[in-house]
């Protein structure tokens, strides 16, 4: 009786396959080992000290975290009062990305790097750096660099089409001009008036369910710092996809820079 030969000949594509499944295998130890490192990280007396203040065990007010947050601090620089949200969005599904723009009512104390991207090219001004369309090109090449020469870029419609070269390195970052922020004008000195009065975007990560954002910092009044807090929530219950089948907001939690994090009362 004949026996059936198998070919066990391996291919150039098998050889790809295996090595990209080993390359994700190692890729996945490395994330358990950083995981396992952060688990076992130290940490300072002073923060173990702000733990004992802030009872992670329970929820708290807005007004009760602000004041109880502001009782922990224990560095020698002004913190920022951060939120971070847990949204019950599919990252999957880009009709449920969450991105707007709203104007806290006391800003966040923070100042932010605006580029403006159109046809003026006439430098710097304050915190606004205007140029011409070859900015992009040094964007592309590191020159200019986003998060350190810049936090915002308006552009001009104009030059959306040459933009999309820089798409890759902006994209990932939330920092591309879009319509629903309304950073993409010919009206530049609009948006600048509302970003010099508090204005912030507002958008959720691009592939996790989570939005953070910074709500003003302890040289605020409580009061100041509760009512920014009150309005991001409100403003993010009025954005929320018409596609939601969960609730939109999940779990909220307010922490200082530097300190623990507790959770709000209420989601």
């Amino acid at each position: 009786m004949a026996k059936k030969i198998v070919d066990q000949t391996v291919t150039s594509e098998d050889l790809e396959k295996l090595e990209r499944k080993a390359q994700k295998v190692e890729e996945t130890k490395a994330r358990n080992k950083d995981k396992v490192q952060k688990t076992k990280k130290k940490r300072s007396a002073n923060y173990n000290t702000s733990k004992k203040i802030l009872d992670n065990s329970k929820a708290y007010s807005v007004n009760e975290a602000v004041k109880s947050i502001r009782k922990a601090l224990h560095t020698k620089f002004t913190e920022a009062l951060e939120c971070h949200i847990n949204l019950g969005i599919d990252t999957k599904n880009s009709d449920q990305r969450v991105r707007f723009t709203t104007s806290l009512p006391n800003g966040i104390g923070k100042s932010i790097k605006v580029l403006v991207i159109s046809a003026s090219d006439k430098g710097k001004e304050g915190n606004v750096l205007w140029r011409d369309v070859k900015s992009i090109d040094e964007i592309v090449s590191g020159k200019l660099k986003p998060e350190i020469d810049f936090n915002v870029i308006i552009a001009s419609p104009s030059v959306m089409k040459d933009l999309g070269k820089a798409a890759r390195l902006l994209g990932p970052k939330g920092m591309m001009p879009s319509p629903k922020t309304g950073t993409i004008t010919d009206k530049p000195e609009k948006v600048l008036e509302d970003l010099s009065k508090g204005q912030v975007e507002i958008k959720s990560q691009p592939s996790h369910a989570v939005l953070h954002q910074i709500v003003g910092n302890f040289s605020f009044k409580d009061e100041e710092l509760i009512e920014n807090v009150n309005h991001l929530l409100q403003e993010l219950q009025k954005n929320t996809p018409s596609k939601m089948k969960k609730k939109l907001i999940q779990k909220v939690f307010l922490t200082s820079t530097m300190g623990p994090s507790i959770r709000l009362t209420g989601f």
